[in-house]
């Protein structure tokens, strides 16, 4: 990793017109090209939504019949329906696993936190 001497952020690797790896600052514009020597490491960070990749564990429409079942208040019907429920540890181990519940009649889920 190679910082600005101008502005002091981060320099990212472009290729110029002759196909040779040239660090820039997106800030302020400052080029230099790279020594023949010196190598450069591409990373690439990718972030996922936990949450999201989590509550989706089967279709909306499809209800798991493996899950128990109790009666519960649905805040999209608006009265008592069958709800199957599930947990998950989704946070740290040293706190209260995630319950998410599914609306058997609309398929409407949420979750709830201790």
């Amino acid at each position: 990793m190679d910082f600005c001497p101008d502005c002091g952020k981060i320099l990212h690797t472009e290729k110029d017109g002759k196909g040779k790896t040239i660090l820039t600052c997106l800030k302020c514009g400052f080029k230099r090209a790279l020594e023949t020597d010196e190598q450069v490491t591409f990373t690439e960070k990718i972030e996922h939504d936990l949450v999201r990749e989590l509550t989706t564990v089967m279709n909306e429409s499809d209800i798991d019949s493996t899950k128990p079942i109790k009666e519960m208040y649905c805040p999209k019907c608006k009265s008592k329906q069958k709800v199957s429920f599930w947990q998950i540890q989704t946070r740290s181990a040293d706190e209260s696993p995630t319950r998410f519940f599914r609306c058997t009649a609309c398929g409407e889920t949420w979750r709830e936190y201790d």
